[in-house]
């Protein structure tokens, strides 16, 4: 079985195990279309750049629609064929996936703070390879995930290194009440190796931002700056828009990061 992650730009991206595929988060209509067939669709919450109406508006009704829980409203009337409201722990079969929703840190609801809809991340598991992907991270707590690395071998993960403003910006807002909504490269870093993560490969970076105050490529830029000066390069798995990631072809042998 051959599996591999491709990142379609912002959160978005299409795990792939074999004949089974699923599509996370996905937005731009162009960029979800082109690389159908899935069978699968998991959205992490409910902010628009995340749960896109206008982009689930125009996918095949016919797959499985996985929503976090709260969030069925929204897509109620995009003529799916089953949605599935999720909340960490439960298990969902998709194919041949096992498809498990875990914690994350983020702001719930969709246009403002609230309770519901929740965010949820996602652990896909099969024939022993681990995809974890987080949706978004705020700066403010971080220990749920050591205990999903304490949980799960994970093969890659996942993580936002950045917003539409400069990564400065997101690590300054961990200063103040609200932590921020966003974290910065050299969170995202620390969270992979709470994690336990052979590879981060970082998302939310160089598709949506405001070009005025930063270059798209900054995020990544200083991802890979931290990581070499940290010594763990190899733990940073950078990919284009469009790009894959081979999890089959990696060293099954070994498994971790470092600080």
């Amino acid at each position: 079985m051959e599996a591999h992650v491709l990142w379609l730009g912002h959160a978005s991206a299409l795990v792939a195990f074999g004949e089974d595929r699923i599509l996370i988060d996905p937005l731009g209509r162009g960029r979800a279309l082109a690389v159908a067939p899935y069978h699968t669709i998991l959205i992490t919450h409910s902010h628009v750049d995340h749960l896109n109406r206008w982009t689930l508006a125009k996918l095949d009704k016919g797959v499985k629609l996985i929503v976090p829980k709260g969030a069925g409203a929204i897509v109620a009337n995009l003529g799916f064929s089953e949605v599935v409201e999720a909340e960490p722990g439960d298990h969902i079969s998709c194919g041949g996936v096992d498809v498990i929703a875990v914690d994350t840190k983020h702001d719930n609801g969709r246009w403002r703070k609230g309770d519901q809809p929740i965010c949820v991340g996602y652990m896909l598991q099969k024939d022993g390879i681990t995809v974890h992907h987080a949706g978004d991270v705020d700066m403010s707590t971080f220990e749920v995930f050591d205990d999903i690395g304490r949980d799960f071998q994970i093969d890659a993960t996942l993580l936002p290194i950045g917003g539409m403003l400069p990564p400065w910006y997101y690590r300054r807002r961990q200063q103040v009440l609200d932590k921020g909504i966003h974290i910065c490269p050299e969170t995202a870093l620390g969270i992979a190796a709470r994690l336990g993560a052979r590879r981060l490969i970082p998302v939310h970076w160089g598709t949506v931002n405001l070009r005025l105050f930063h270059r798209a490529s900054a995020p990544r830029d200083q991802l890979l700056e931290i990581a070499e000066s940290r010594g763990v390069s190899e733990l940073v798995e950078v990919l284009g828009h469009g790009q894959a990631l081979s999890l089959t072809a990696l060293d099954l042998t070994g498994r971790g990061g470092g600080e």
